[in-house]
């Protein structure tokens, strides 16, 4: 039996045990185990304290002295990486996908000028504003079913973490 913060932790975030475990992809039965303080193992840890958007050592009070403290604290050293690797590579895809974006739409605002006629024109105008309309959500889209199931398969202790695809910046950056 080990005493854990799991409990306090879902508490604090109105959750039921319920919803936990459907947040983390585990059974109910397993979330009352781990808050009764049985242990599990790293990989059932770590979808836990995704879907509790915490790091794997803050569901316990960490001792230094035990394996198995340390092979936590080896398994979030290992998220934290993957998080930080799959933090990078969304970035990189933002980046692109934003410099692809606004080339094509100086492009096609380029082209207002090689249309004769002013209902073209006009029409051109109209589908340049729907396109700076429909770009967002296109992104999200690509985002959704391309760009995660790709990195949830290339960094998997980063699949069920809310913080997955957010960019985060580093305190010294201001």
């Amino acid at each position: 039996m080990r005493e854990n913060q799991i409990k306090k932790l879902r508490q604090s975030q109105n959750l039921s045990q319920e919803m936990l475990a459907e947040k983390a992809q585990v059974s109910v039965r397993t979330i009352q185990r781990l808050e009764a303080g049985e242990e599990a193992s790293v990989e059932t840890l770590n979808l836990v304290a995704g879907a509790l958007g915490v790091g794997i050592k803050d569901l316990y009070d960490v001792e230094k002295s035990s394996d198995y403290e340390e092979k936590i604290a080896s398994a979030d050293q290992k998220l934290q990486y993957q998080l930080g690797m799959r933090h990078n590579e969304y970035k990189n895809f933002k980046q692109l996908y934003g410099t692809c974006y606004i080339i094509l739409m100086l492009l096609w605002g380029a082209l207002f000028g090689l249309v004769p006629g002013g209902v073209a024109r006009s029409v051109m105008g109209v589908l340049w504003v729907g396109g700076w309309m429909i770009m967002g959500p296109l992104q999200k889209y690509i985002v959704l079913k391309k760009v995660s199931p790709k990195l949830d398969a290339k960094y998997p202790m980063t699949a069920n973490r809310l913080d997955k695809n957010e960019i985060h910046k580093k305190e010294n950056d201001d």
